[in-house]
């Protein structure tokens, strides 16, 4: 059970005292790296601490076949390496809930990606472990392993690293209700899944998890979405799994909305203090989409304390957030899109004093078409954003480095 909760609602002149100085600077010109004739969507991005090492993967699409690409930068993104063809036919992207299709983790040297794929549409969703051992340096060395194969779907799967351990969870349909697995592959990735979890039992659906875990410590935490399908609202729950995820897990509820409470994201501090995990989610409660972000301290054990903040005040819909931690500066970074340009346009919030401070906002993208499915991956002084973009007539990846 969740030992305290505190809201903290921001906004006005109270949000602009805590504010001023915090700013961060995406002024500069976002550049596109993935310059494709076909439409090129569903971005992930990685930023390597302590290097100049960034990390791209995402799909392009030609209407028939989804292709996977991955794609790098090892100075801080002013010069990208050729872009890699990693998959050749089938489909990934499924349709608008299947938002969280794939999804990547580093831990050098290694680059680990999770997606959901099926040949044909007439075939169900299987999850799909791809993994470089030299950071994508050479094409060849590229391994794929199928981690289910089942009559029914399985999808959205979500990648964390620690201990040695990868770590995947998704959704599967298998045991005749859409509920949370777990998987987890031994040595870096290298070796056999030596473990297998259904972490939910569920009469409701179990939608949309995400996965995190510090490189350090043998915590694994997951928040997903209860409801939706089944029932007229939805809430995120969270799970905390021990032992690098073959100890005891335990489950909370985060919140009790009786409206909707969607497409969660997750991320763990690290450094000098590493007790907090951060998520972030859409609540529509006020009539419209707005992002909401909670902070829970203690490692994620039960019982924790809950920080709450209310991250957007619009009156336009504000999704699809996501979110990271930054060892050196210890902010909490967050992108979302947002109506309120009268466009879909990327926008960025980031909180000081590990997530438990005040915040500044800033909007990330200004092209005449729209922006979509936002991420952001943070160390030091540097911050990157990555969407797919259609002002030029075509949906592009678009990355801009913020500091």
């Amino acid at each position: 059970m969740v030992k305290m909760s505190r809201y903290l609602w921001l906004a006005g002149s109270l949000l602009l005292s805590l504010v001023i100085g915090a700013r961060a600077d995406f002024s500069s010109a976002a550049k596109n790296i993935s310059n494709s004739a076909n439409h090129s969507i569903r971005p992930q991005v990685v930023r390597v601490p302590g290097t100049s090492h960034v990390y791209v993967c995402w799909l392009e699409t030609d209407g028939s076949y989804d292709f996977l690409y991955f794609r790098k930068s090892i100075d801080g993104g002013t010069t990208w390496n050729t872009p890699s063809l990693l998959t050749y036919s089938g489909e990934i992207k499924g349709d608008g809930i299947w938002y969280n299709c794939l999804s990547m983790a580093v831990e050098e040297p290694y680059v680990h990606i999770v997606f959901q794929f099926r040949p044909t549409s007439s075939d169900d969703w299987e999850i799909v472990y791809a993994r470089s051992p030299d950071l994508g340096e050479n094409i060849l060395n590229w391994e794929f392993t199928s981690l289910t194969d089942n009559d029914t779907n399985s999808y959205t799967p979500d990648v964390a690293v620690s201990g040695g351990y990868v770590h995947v969870t998704y959704v599967d349909e298998w045991p005749g209700n859409a509920e949370i697995m777990y998987k987890r592959i031994a040595d870096h990735g290298a070796g056999a899944v030596d473990k297998t979890r259904r972490l939910t039992f569920s009469s409701t659906t179990s939608w949309w998890p995400r996965i995190a875990a510090r490189p350090s410590g043998p915590c694994v935490n997951i928040v997903y979405v209860e409801g939706w399908v089944d029932v007229d609202y939805s809430n995120i729950f969270y799970k905390h799994i021990d032992g690098y995820g073959s100890g005891a897990y335990t489950t909370a509820q985060l919140t009790f909305g009786t409206n909707y409470n969607e497409l969660p994201d997750i991320a763990v501090s690290s450094g000098a203090d590493e007790q907090y995990v951060y998520v972030v989610y859409q609540a529509y409660w006020p009539g419209n989409w707005e992002i909401m972000y909670k902070r829970l301290d203690n490692y994620g054990h039960s019982p924790f304390n809950t920080y709450t903040a209310r991250l957007t005040y619009s009156s336009t819909n504000s999704t699809k957030p996501a979110v990271d931690f930054d060892s050196v500066n210890n902010n909490v970074h967050i992108s979302y899109e947002d109506e309120w340009t009268l466009n879909l346009d990327v926008m960025y919030r980031k909180m000081t004093s590990y997530g438990g401070g005040g915040f500044t906002g800033q909007r990330v993208s200004w092209g005449v078409g729209s922006s979509h499915d936002a991420r952001v991956s943070a160390d030091g002084t540097s911050a990157y954003i990555v969407w797919s973009d259609s002002t030029s007539g075509n949906f592009e990846i678009l990355i801009k480095k913020g500091s």
